[in-house]
């Protein structure tokens, strides 16, 4: 029990840090240091554990990726990519609205961290224009970028599931899509559908198109390298900011580039999760929470959605819900619907993670005032919740 006290205690003190207004990443370290603290860990465990989690390569890995991308998105922004995509869209699209919703969704097929990162600057023009505030633009770019993650098979929360349980990813992504469907309606519902917006008839689908793929073609690199071919995510991010760079290497300022992609904040917020994330491995407490959860002889259905959704909550990252989570709960496993329920329960506490790159980066280009940004998808969220919860109970 005392497990799960520290850590509600350490997300607690983020959650109110962050209400204070305090930087995100500090806010971050700051209950890092806490959860340590409440766990025992001494001030060398502490700087070893900082040490170690900001020089190992999974957090290399991250910066070079996130780097990469905020690089390619400020060529993007130099060369009028950014500008081609605001026109591409209004020729695509019936109402250019739908373009805020189209944007994030496309790089949402790109199961890569901090994701939203490279749609935040493609919507942000047209939501200007159509007066949008910083919170909702945080909410949309976040929201549709998240469509796929019930249903798409290249995501590797997907792929570990379909592993722990022996089934297909096919038949997985196929029970599961009906899920990405709902949270589109949702996301129209309460987010686009507000926004006031005319129609334009004069459209030009085909010139649309060709815009289009002009401008997303690093993005098309992207997904090729790392999707179609199976190269690891670093490989595409680099290859398709420089499929940008070398075109153009004569027509851009290399230090506008340099100094877009290495922004302090985003860096300093991507240290300190990565040391949150550590510091819950060294202490054990993600390995102690669900055994600590099953030992209280909850029911099994609160026990099946409980689990993951702390685990989500904690870590931020679809596939360590599953990874964590679905080995310990494989005896309740009786039925597809209770792996249904597991998922979309650790999909909530991932969707809401205080440490989710995709919503505290969105929530940083913006300037968006999270406590805000969290009212306004609570209810959305319940309400993907439940009609998950009607689907899976009666239709599954």
């Amino acid at each position: 029990m005392n497990e799960i006290l520290y850590l509600l205690v350490s997300f607690g003190v983020i959650i109110g840090f962050i209400r204070l207004r305090i930087n995100i990443g500090i806010s971050i370290l700051l209950g890092s240091l806490l959860l340590g603290v409440l766990f025992g860990l001494g001030p060398k465990k502490l700087l070893t554990s900082l040490y170690i989690s900001s020089t190992e390569w999974s957090t290399m890995r991250l910066i070079i990726i996130i780097v990469s991308i905020t690089a390619l998105t400020g060529i993007f922004s130099q060369i009028g990519y950014l500008k081609l995509m605001e026109k591409a869209t209004k020729d695509l699209f019936p109402n250019e609205k739908y373009s805020l919703a189209a944007l994030p969704a496309l790089i949402g097929l790109l199961p890569m961290p901090a994701g939203a990162l490279v749609s935040a600057p493609m919507i942000e023009t047209i939501a200007d224009k159509l007066n949008v505030s910083p919170e909702r633009k945080t909410i949309i770019n976040y929201w549709f970028r998240h469509i796929w993650e019930h249903s798409w098979p290249m995501y590797q929360a997907i792929i570990i599931a379909s592993a722990i349980l022996d089934i297909s990813v096919r038949e997985f992504s196929t029970k599961m899509f009906l899920l990405t469907l709902v949270m589109v309606l949702i996301g129209y519902l309460f987010f686009l559908r507000p926004i006031k917006s005319q129609e334009d008839k004069n459209k030009n689908t085909k010139k649309g198109l060709k815009l289009f793929l002009k401008s997303t073609y690093p993005i098309m690199v992207i997904i090729l390298v790392s999707i179609v071919l199976g190269y690891d995510m670093v490989y595409g991010a680099l290859i398709g900011f420089l499929s940008a760079l070398i075109p153009h290497f004569n027509k851009i300022n290399h230090k506008e580039v340099v100094k877009y992609a290495l922004q302090p904040k985003i860096i300093f917020l991507l240290f300190s999760v990565m040391y949150f994330k550590k510091l819950l491995e060294v202490t054990g407490a993600v390995e102690a929470l669900p055994k600590t959860i099953i030992e209280l002889n909850l029911p099994v259905v609160l026990v099946i959605a409980l689990t993951p959704f702390l685990i989500g909550l904690m870590t931020g990252i679809s596939f360590a819900y599953v990874g964590m989570a679905f080995p310990l709960l494989l005896p309740f496993f009786t039925s597809f619907d209770k792996i249904a329920l597991a998922y979309l329960s650790g999909y909530m506490g991932m969707l809401f993670s205080p440490i989710h790159l995709c919503l505290v980066f969105s929530a940083e280009y913006y300037n968006a005032d999270l406590g805000k940004v969290y009212r306004e998808m609570l209810l959305p969220g319940l309400v993907l919740f439940l009609l998950g919860v009607a689907y899976i109970s009666f239709l599954l």
